[in-house]
């Protein structure tokens, strides 16, 4: 049997079926479905199982994710087991359910997170909207927001919700699939980066990937009349690659979305725009909610802070166990 070929190997042409078969190759997790994973390669994209070894080293969280590098052993010209994974620089993670102690990693070594509400149906949510925006940053996530379906209407709030996050630094985009109107600004933004779409079902993420990935044909489904809810329509994970550059990947709606490890003490840290007011509280303490000379509280009474934004704050708060 001759020599493996190592990964930047330029001999995959010549190589006998035997060499085939034991080809050792990195690659992207692109799909996952079920207990099965798709990992692009130099060499193609191979169809993956998991060595039994990396589920029992990852007891405490998700073995394998879409977006995670990867090496594996390649069995035949589409077939292939994945043996190792690389540390993960970024992840987009929350509670498994049932089970609070473990964690569920949704995708991995992403760049942004794109989270989308509708303006209108399902309702706008600002709360849910920071809620993500605290879960993409315990990973290691930039955000980015979208405000979508203004063909339906647009609340008096919209406005002051994007006047409000870009005033912080998160780039937030009014947008319409029916009209036109935020998509090409909205394609700019995700050049060149790995950006996880996430919201409510019904939201609109699928219609605009539709959009930014012509021919990819997502399935997407209309609001339910009865509870103003979206119809969940992804069953899989799936990175797609943009042609304008960078990857793009559509989460499963989420209805709740539980934080990993933070507390009442800890959850003004993920609130970034306090942290230039919190060196001024009185009490070094201060969780910011009724001590007397509190700056974060006064900052977002005199406007410094989006009102808003400080309700949120309160209103998560007041969900998470101390």
């Amino acid at each position: 049997m001759g020599s493996k070929a190592t990964p930047d190997s330029d001999t995959d042409q010549t190589l006998s079926g035997d060499e085939r078969a034991n080809e050792f190759l990195t690659g992207l997790v692109i799909r996952a479905y079920g207990k099965h994973f798709v990992a692009r390669t130099k060499s193609g994209d191979f169809r993956c199982l998991l060595r039994v070894n990396i589920k029992r080293k990852s007891k405490t969280d998700t073995p394998v994710v879409v977006g995670d590098d990867v090496h594996l052993t390649r069995l035949s010209d589409t077939e292939g087991v994945i043996e190792r994974v690389e540390p993960r620089k970024t992840a987009f993670f929350r509670p498994q359910k049932g089970r609070s102690s473990l964690r569920q990693t949704l995708a991995a070594n992403i760049d942004q997170l794109v989270v989308v509400s509708s303006c209108w149906e399902p309702p706008l949510k600002p709360r849910f909207i920071d809620r993500f925006i605290v879960a993409g940053d315990l990973g290691g996530l930039e955000s980015v927001v979208i405000l979508n379906k203004v063909d339906l209407g647009k609340p008096d709030i919209v406005e002051k919700l994007r006047e409000g996050y870009e005033s912080i630094g998160i780039p937030t985009i009014i947008t319409s699939a029916e009209t036109g109107e935020g998509l090409e600004k909205l394609r700019s933004v995700l050049v060149g980066k790995k950006s996880l779409f996430a919201g409510h079902s019904g939201v609109g993420k699928s219609t605009l990937l539709n959009y930014l990935l012509p021919g990819i044909n997502i399935k997407t489904a209309e609001v339910s009349e009865n509870s103003s809810r979206g119809k969940h329509t992804t069953t899989r994970v799936e990175l797609h690659e943009l042609p304008t550059g960078g990857f793009v990947l559509d989460s499963p709606g989420l209805k709740v979305l539980s934080l990993w490890k933070v507390s009442q003490k800890t959850l003004a840290q993920h609130f970034l725009e306090f942290e230039q007011y919190m060196a001024n509280c009185r009490f070094r303490d201060c969780v910011h909610v009724s001590e007397p000379d509190c700056a974060v509280r006064d900052a977002a009474e005199s406007g410094k802070i989006p009102l808003f934004r400080y309700q949120s704050y309160i209103h998560i708060r007041e969900t998470i166990e101390s």
